[in-house]
């Protein structure tokens, strides 16, 4: 593969010490070597062929990375009283718009960790390419699967200058830019409109 194409994968992802599986897709479109996959799992995709399958071991750097310690932080019990939570530890906060999982909970203080829950971990993936994906319309498709999944019904059309978006229903902002920015990276277009099908 190479960077920057656009393919279609089955894949699994595994904890190696627990043996869990804690992700899996199939028939998903990404972009080769650009971020849609873990670091790791791009690396090993860049060096495969398509109806190739390949069962790889990534270290927590190559994956979700090592534990930081910094990401630890403690909080008074009075600030989540404050917004009437009962905190309790394995429990998931948002905290500033960040997701922590709360370690303990000991003389009015909570421990919470911002670490993701994979962090430090040996993960295994397997992973098959399906097939390429070819021609500019069925990229842009692709990359509307990819944010919204399978189940949005949706179509598109493409010229050199921009893409329209046909879909069901309304779009939040929080999707439209990606899309936007993704289309216009790898599409070449420099607009994209989002449309309610009628």
């Amino acid at each position: 593969m190479q960077k920057g194409e656009f393919v279609r994968i089955n894949y699994r992802g595994i904890v190696k010490e627990t043996g869990e599986v804690f992700d899996e897709g199939k028939n998903i479109p990404i972009v080769v070597g650009e971020g849609f996959v873990i670091r790791g799992l791009d690396e090993v995709i860049e060096k495969m062929n398509v109806d190739e399958k390949k069962k790889v071991e990534l270290p927590p750097e190559k994956a979700f990375g090592k534990r930081r310690p910094e990401l630890i932080k403690v909080f008074p019990l009075s600030a989540f009283r404050e917004h009437n939570l009962d905190p309790k530890p394995g429990m998931v906060v948002n905290i500033d718009g960040v997701l922590g999982r709360i370690v303990s909970v000991s003389s009015g203080r909570v421990t919470v960790d911002f670490n993701h829950p994979l962090t430090g971990k040996h993960i295994i993936y397997e992973v098959e390419i399906l097939s390429k994906i070819e021609g500019e319309e069925e990229k842009a498709k692709a990359l509307v699967e990819y944010f919204f999944g399978e189940k949005e019904k949706f179509s598109v059309e493409i010229n050199k200058e921009s893409v329209k978006v046909y879909i069901e229903k309304p779009v939040p902002e929080s999707v439209k830019i990606p899309i936007s920015e993704t289309m216009k990276k790898f599409l070449g277009v420099k607009e994209v409109t989002f449309l309610e099908k009628q």
